[in-house]
């Protein structure tokens, strides 16, 4: 059986252009589909403002359940959270992840990602964590620690 998050990370966009102390989180994302259950779950937040954030989700806990959705303004500080919380994990520095050769038929996939804007250049860079990455444990606390934020801002 596949663990829930057994990889490593893929990052995609300019990251060497994109200076650490200069980005600002533009979107963070997390999707998880493909069960044996036709369940899903999909949630987006994306900065609106410097104060202000769109957060959207929509799940399903099977094929014939009724869709959940939220589609709401909150605040930016759950995003400034996060940004805080990779310059902790020292996420600019990680190198790519490696995948796993195992896998399960009736995983669901799913796919954790937060994208970065640099204000001096205006480059950009997304770090996507995805189910069949191997990531070390402070990958994976980082990871754990990121989809709890964005879970949470539901309630802002």
């Amino acid at each position: 059986c596949l663990p829930l998050f057994s990889g490593i990370a893929e990052a995609k966009g300019g990251k060497d252009m994109v200076q650490e102390k200069t980005a600002y989180i533009t979107r963070c994302g997390y999707v998880s589909s493909g069960s044996s259950t036709g369940g899903y779950e999909r949630i987006e937040l994306t900065r609106v403002s410097d104060s202000e954030a769109n957060f959207k989700s929509n799940s399903k806990d099977w094929h014939n359940s009724p869709e959940r959705t939220v589609d709401k303004n909150i605040s930016a500080d759950v995003l400034k959270k996060m940004e805080e919380l990779g310059r902790e994990y020292k996420i600019f520095k990680w190198k790519p992840f490696r995948k796993s050769a195992l896998f399960a038929l009736d995983a669901a996939s799913v796919s954790l990602s937060v994208s970065y804007k640099d204000s001096s250049n205006g480059a950009g860079w997304t770090l996507t964590m995805r189910s069949d990455d191997e990531l070390s444990d402070k990958q994976t606390d980082y990871y754990h620690k990121l989809l709890d934020l964005l879970r949470s801002a539901e309630g802002q």
